[in-house]
């Protein structure tokens, strides 16, 4: 696929109190993940913070953070087709599991990459984002993200993953006159196998504006 995604290119991201905001030719927008992390109700996070108390949860936040972001790294390579085996053989063992179980999926699914970590944003919405990977699975245009757990999913505890790869689609859509209807979420599992989650986005398209408004609703008190 021929797409200019030069316009792309460039797009600072600068993380504030508020959140992270994306500068680009359209405006100042915040993250999609930002507005959701303040929208969407998770009951299961507070009953978990107040379990093990607010500073311990921000530590284990940020350990499943740097993980993630590590493993992201190693995808991103990988799919770039650099040699990350020397490197990630000297990991420790999740990340190299948690990895390798990734791979072995993209694999099976990605057939076609057109574009890594782009930064993407939807001018009538006023958010932007950074998606995962944009290309074919199973031959089928998708928006293909990746997602970290220690645990197991269920679909209803990941509806905000659906409404965030919602959004690129339809940013990836409006960008660039494509027709971007299906997403694929994977989720690599510490100990486990990777959760493969395929939906399409309209039906997410009516809870992301609702978030969106929420958001900005909140934002304008």
């Amino acid at each position: 696929m021929d797409i200019d995604f030069s316009i792309c290119k460039n797009i600072e991201a600068i993380t504030l109190p508020t959140g992270r905001t994306y500068k680009t030719p359209a405006g100042d927008f915040p993250s999609i993940t930002t507005i959701l992390g303040k929208t969407v109700y998770m009951p299961w996070l507070q009953k978990w913070k107040d379990k093990v108390g607010e500073k311990e949860a921000a530590r284990i936040s940020k350990i499943a953070t740097d993980r993630g972001t590590l493993i992201h790294a190693y995808l991103e390579r990988y799919l770039n087709k650099e040699n990350i085996r020397e490197e990630l053989d000297k990991e420790p063992r999740d990340i190299r599991l948690m990895t390798n179980n990734l791979i072995y999926e993209t694999k099976k699914g990605i057939t076609e990459v057109w574009a890594q970590e782009l930064a993407v944003w939807d001018d009538e919405l006023k958010v932007a984002g950074r998606l995962d990977v944009l290309g074919l699975w199973n031959s089928v245009p998708a928006i293909i993200d990746f997602k970290t757990s220690k645990k197991k999913k269920s679909a209803k505890d990941i509806k905000q993953y659906y409404i965030q790869a919602s959004f690129y689609a339809r940013a990836c859509n409006r960008l660039f006159n494509l027709d971007i209807r299906k997403f694929v979420i994977l989720i690599t599992v510490e100990d486990d196998d990777v959760q493969v989650f395929e939906g399409s986005i309209h039906p997410y398209l009516p809870d992301l504006m609702y978030m969106v408004s929420q958001f900005y609703k909140m934002e304008n008190k």
